[in-house]
């Protein structure tokens, strides 16, 4: 026993004095990460600040832009929008090549200069600010961490403009669109949560890998730290009177309060440290939450085929503008069928079929094209339930409440349990869930952030209870981080005097 005693002990110890001041960290910022986000520039931003498109002068076809483009790959996204007073194809591959092609000439893009960069720039700020520096990055900085997800990457031009908000605008040399920006109190406010919640300088943004060896390495020894601890809370607990809530036999002050915190609160912390180790789905233990190569092949009938796009451009955004203004149109298919999908915004879209000016404009699909579909890629595999969701559930939610809805959602009896998701305003499957993603669901985001139903929606009754949990993981760090620095003191005066 003794020896078992030591072992956890030392493990505790040790790595404390390593890990101490970042759990403090963790927890510090973790009370801004309730409120703040990373500031990335989602679609809903930018297409709010797009003005309406002008196709009248949108000459080309899909196929012909793809021609001009000389693309050789499949495609990943195909837009049309607007560079300034001229249309252009925005096209992207599965390999991430980016192509723009002019829809009124059938020029290709080359790359966006300093001065359509700054003439970018003023446009999506409403004419409101303009340009005092520009700079040319070839390697992402700070505010460019979701570069990738997003869909761009380097060069890009950072505009500093003469704001009042101290805005940098992020504008794309191989697209020639706006793709980030961010203000002075967004940065602020990142560098109080994301950043050193995730651990995110840029120098390690840049080296992705080595990023996720940190994060996963630290976790899984803070992990083990947890696991340490709570069996020494255990051991050490000791009540000589029945009638008293003293139970640390700890005389000196930081130990007991140590003691204390960490055996009411060391389950939280553990549960929190290990679910962020799951946030990085270490050993690719739980699958991908979208639709695999096959079965995106299956949904959207093969490879994007641009020459059965055979409505007009011109004649789509006439139809669509009795709809709504439309901002950016996405080309998409469907079980081998072609369609045009309009954005106003991300809560406004309109569908067209786009291989005949006979169809009309619509909202959403009937639910018994995507029930069939589901059930193709699931041959001989029975139904379990089918249900349109006009609410969130468990597993397709938000906490802001800005995922779209209706969405459709299937449960199949497969030996995996598989569940579909599908927007019924798009026609895209947005989530697939399986046995061990839902686990992986409840293990992560349910023990880091307590997105339970029952409480998840209920504010402040749930910023209350996330508060005192991590006011008490605070404590519990502080108090062995200040074990570390007197440790280190006894430390180094001893090294002083040998």
């Amino acid at each position: 026993m003794k020896t078992f005693t030591k072992i956890f002990l030392l493990i505790h110890r040790y790595l404390g004095l390593v890990l101490s001041l970042l759990f403090v960290i963790w927890f510090l910022s973790g009370f801004a990460m309730m409120y703040v986000k990373y500031p990335t520039m989602r679609q809903h931003e930018k297409l709010q600040n797009l003005p309406v498109a002008r196709f009248e002068t949108a000459k080309l076809t899909l196929k012909e832009a793809m021609d001009r483009a000389v693309i050789m790959d499949t495609m990943r996204s195909v837009r049309l929008g607007m560079m300034l007073d001229r249309p252009v194809y925005r096209l992207t591959t599965t390999r991430g090549e980016y192509r723009a092609v002019f829809a009124d000439t059938g020029e290709l893009f080359g790359s966006t200069d300093t001065t359509l960069a700054r003439k970018l720039a003023v446009a999506f700020q409403g004419n409101k600010s303009q340009p005092k520096e520009l700079e040319t990055l070839t390697e992402i900085d700070q505010w460019m961490a979701a570069a990738r997800s997003m869909g761009y990457v380097t060069p890009v031009h950072r505009l500093k403009m003469d704001d009042d908000k101290g805005t940098y605008i992020y504008v794309s040399t191989q697209t020639g669109e706006v793709v980030q920006r961010v203000n002075a109190m967004q940065r602020f406010l990142a560098w109080l949560g994301p950043i050193p919640h995730w651990i995110y300088p840029t120098v390690l943004l840049r080296n992705r890998p080595l990023w996720n060896d940190i994060i996963i390495w630290t976790s899984t020894l803070g992990s083990i730290m947890c696991i340490a601890g709570i069996v020494m809370g255990f051991i050490r607990y000791k009540r000589k009177n029945k009638d008293s809530l003293v139970f640390s036999p700890y005389k000196k002050r930081w130990f007991r309060w140590h003691h204390y915190t960490g055996f009411i609160f060391g389950i939280f912390a553990f549960t929190w440290v290990f679910s962020g180790l799951l946030s990085m789905t270490p050993w690719d233990w739980a699958p991908f939450t979208r639709l695999n190569m096959e079965e995106t092949s299956q949904w959207t009938g093969g490879p994007m085929n641009p020459a059965i796009f055979n409505l007009s451009p011109v004649r789509a955004v006439k139809m669509f503008s009795t709809e709504l203004p439309v901002r950016e149109i996405h080309f998409t298919q469907f079980d081998g069928k072609p369609y045009y999908l309009a954005y106003q915004d991300e809560e406004h879209t309109r569908m067209l079929s786009a291989d005949s000016a006979g169809n009309r404009v619509f909202e959403m699909f009937p639910t018994s094209v995507f029930s069939e579909k589901i059930k193709e890629l699931n041959p001989g595999i029975g139904v379990e339930e089918e249900v349109v969701l006009h609410d969130y559930d468990d597993y397709y939610y938000s906490k802001n409440r800005d995922k779209r809805l209706p969405v459709l959602r299937m449960k199949m009896d497969t030996p995996e349990k598989t569940w579909y998701y599908v927007d019924l305003k798009t026609g895209q499957v947005v989530l697939k869930h399986e046995k061990t993603s839902r686990l992986e669901r409840w293990l992560y985001h349910g023990l880091h952030s307590l997105d339970f139903s029952f409480i998840f929606y209920k504010r402040p009754l749930w910023d209350i209870v996330m508060i005192i949990l991590m006011l008490g993981g605070l404590l519990a760090s502080s108090t062995g981080l200040i074990l570390t620095w007197k440790w280190l003191r006894r430390w180094q005066g001893r090294s002083f005097r040998n």
